[in-house]
């Protein structure tokens, strides 16, 4: 008999036979001495997923940053008038206290930026004054986180922020990227708290100068 009476799809059929059967007769003669090809590589990758997951660097997490409660709804600036309930006025102190307490993520302070806007804000308190101005009337307050700016009369929501960025040529993201974090005016009834970090948070409350 010749091969030619079995054709090639006879032969290929016993060759996968024949291989199958080594194939299984291996797997029951060596079954734990070797291992196979697909083990080994299985085991590989898994030992080198646990390295590389071992050696990463933890994730970097920052926690939220916390205020205490607002004595009126951000984007109202109040004022707190004087005759408000004590514990609104209470909030109010301890809220513009927060605006100005750094975040570990915020920059350090820029001295030569917090200089030489000082100077600047000076000459914008006379300008912009609409009373009287006080001597020495810009000063940088709290580690420089705080810009104050003495003004005779004139002090409302929007006096910061036009001092900061109409008068002394900067704004409130510069100061803030300087680590300037509160911009605030004081006349003789008012002062407004404005924040660096959000423009839309600014809080007014009575303090008049003794």
């Amino acid at each position: 008999m010749t091969l030619e009476r079995f054709g090639a799809s006879t032969i290929s059929n016993a060759v996968l036979l024949a291989s199958a059967l080594a194939l299984a007769t291996g797997c029951d003669d060596e079954p734990a001495k070797k291992g196979s090809a697909t083990t080994t590589t299985a085991i590989a990758v898994a030992t080198a997923t646990a390295t590389a997951t071992a050696s990463a660097p933890a994730a970097v997490t920052t926690t939220p940053r916390v205020m205490p409660p607002r004595p009126v709804p951000l984007g109202s600036s109040g004022p707190i008038q004087p005759s408000a309930p004590a514990e609104q006025q209470m909030m109010a102190i301890q809220y513009t206290i927060a605006m100005v307490s750094p975040q570990p993520t915020d920059a350090l302070v820029d001295k030569g930026y917090v200089a030489d806007i000082v100077k600047k804000l000076e000459v914008a308190a006379r300008t912009a004054d609409k009373g009287k101005t006080p001597a020495n009337p810009a000063k940088a307050t709290k580690g420089n986180r705080k810009l104050e700016v003495e003004l005779g009369k004139g002090c409302t929501e929007k006096t910061p922020s036009n001092l900061i960025a109409q008068r002394a040529g900067s704004s409130l993201k510069a100061a803030f990227d300087a680590g300037v974090l509160v911009v605030m005016c004081h006349d003789d009834k008012w002062e407004c708290h404005q924040s660096t970090r959000d423009a839309g948070d600014v809080l007014c409350l009575a303090a008049p100068r003794h």
